[in-house]
């Protein structure tokens, strides 16, 4: 009796299983890496769904669980494998947003512009502003300018003219804050900003320089070489080095601050690709 109870429960599991359809009962709660585990199984056993769905859950899963790099990988079988489904266009936009979370701006490219080879032509006027804005996003202006100009789901005139205010940002110059500092001590420093280096540079490295005009004018040539090689140009050197990174550093972000300021004005790339 108990065996037949055991084969009974073995015939019925997996019906009972996939009744209850545990990957999504687990992706619902939020446990993601069960849910894959589950969707892993269904995908070795169940034939009556979609391997695309079955896919992008799993996809979706890791997306979640922030394990986008393993959500590539079933993005891509759904993409490239023979069975076509409404699941391809699904795993397209999820993957373009895995390549936008990641800064990776030239794969994304990639994918909308699959994206758009299977889509009608109102879709593939968002889509071009989408793919505007990653090239403009790499600073890139003038293409994304170029990409612009025939988009016509809203009106870009503004955009553009935004995007080209962009040579208008304040910049500051590396050469001029070099300069500055050659001369006085912490100048180049101040020049930028950086009140706190800008003390440290004036009084370590101009002590050090300091010391060495005292040395030579008592004709220790020696030792003002000495520390000419082994202080001043150390500290002088590695000051203007971090002056510079400090100036690359300011300067995009003042470039950031303003693309981030107008591209609140305008429709957000990453909420219309979810919406295609």
């Amino acid at each position: 009796m108990a065996k037949k109870v055991i084969v009974l429960l073995a015939l019925i599991f997996p019906a009972i299983v996939n009744a209850l359809n545990l990957g999504d009962y687990y992706f619902e709660r939020e446990l993601y890496f069960e849910a894959v585990t589950e969707f892993k199984r269904q995908l070795f056993f169940n034939k009556s769904e979609s391997k695309d769905d079955l896919s992008y859950k799993m996809a979706l899963a890791y997306y979640n669980a922030d394990q986008k790099q393993l959500a590539e990988e079933p993005l891509i079988e759904i993409i490239t494998n023979t069975e076509v489904s409404d699941v391809d266009k699904k795993g397209l936009i999820l993957l373009a947003r895995i390549h936008w979370d990641n800064f990776d701006y030239e794969a994304m490219r990639e994918v909308l512009n699959v994206l758009e080879n299977r889509s009608d032509t109102l879709l593939q006027d968002q889509i071009m502003y989408i793919t505007a804005w990653t090239f403009i996003f790499q600073a890139q202006w003038a293409k994304g300018i170029e990409i612009l100009k025939p988009v016509r789901f809203i009106n870009t005139d503004d955009l553009i003219s935004d995007i080209q205010g962009v040579s208008k940002v304040p910049q500051k110059s590396k050469k001029a804050a070099s300069i500055m500092s050659n001369i006085i001590p912490g100048s180049g420093q101040l020049y930028t900003g950086d009140h706190q280096n800008a003390l440290y540079s004036f009084f370590l490295v101009g002590s050090v320089t300091g010391s060495i005009i005292w040395n030579i004018i008592d004709q220790a040539y020696f030792i003002a070489a000495t520390k000419y090689f082994f202080l001043f140009s150390r500290y002088s050197r590695g000051g203007l080095k971090n002056l510079a990174r400090k100036i690359d550093v300011d300067n995009i972000d003042r470039i950031g601050y303003y693309l981030k300021d107008i591209s609140a004005k305008y429709p957000n790339p990453i909420e219309i690709l979810k919406q295609l």
